[in-house]
């Protein structure tokens, strides 16, 4: 017999209150400097849909400022540790990790030149749109677990 239409029996939270518990632990989480991929409770896409689907409870804000307070934990370890105040930091695997991490990389002389400005930096710039909170903290998670945004 086929389950009633409207029912929640495949979602992993199916009650507000659920959802927002899990949020509140997956911000913990991020919060922290660890990565999405790596959360106890369930797995980046599932993550991924709960904020698409129930935002009010997975509110993307919330989630937003988590991961910027998980990516300082990172960026303030690295002060630290170029300050000579942590024994033995390896600056070289803090480097590889916030490149994997936060998509740090080494610019070309080519990709510097737009530092500096131009014709063609004035028109990329006005082609730029403004972005929802939503969609911020969506791309911040992608960010996060190195997935592709399919969303411009």
């Amino acid at each position: 017999m086929a389950a009633p239409g409207g029912n929640t029996y495949n979602k992993k939270w199916p009650t507000s209150e659920d959802r927002k518990a899990a949020c509140e632990a997956f911000c913990d989480h991020i919060r922290q400097g660890l990565s999405m991929d790596c959360f106890p409770l369930a797995s980046a896409p599932t993550i991924r849909s709960y904020v698409k689907e129930y935002p009010e409870d997975f509110c993307p804000e919330k989630i937003g400022i988590a991961a910027r307070e998980g990516l300082r934990a990172w960026e303030e370890l690295g002060m630290k540790g170029a300050k000579g105040e942590i024994p033995g930091f390896n600056a070289t695997s803090w480097i590889f990790n916030m490149k994997n991490r936060a998509g740090w990389k080494d610019r070309t002389e080519v990709e510097a030149w737009g530092v500096f400005g131009g014709p063609d930096d004035v028109q990329k710039i006005e082609k730029i749109k403004p972005r929802s909170t939503s969609e911020i903290a969506l791309g911040v998670m992608a960010l996060l677990t190195k997935a592709e945004s399919n969303s411009d």
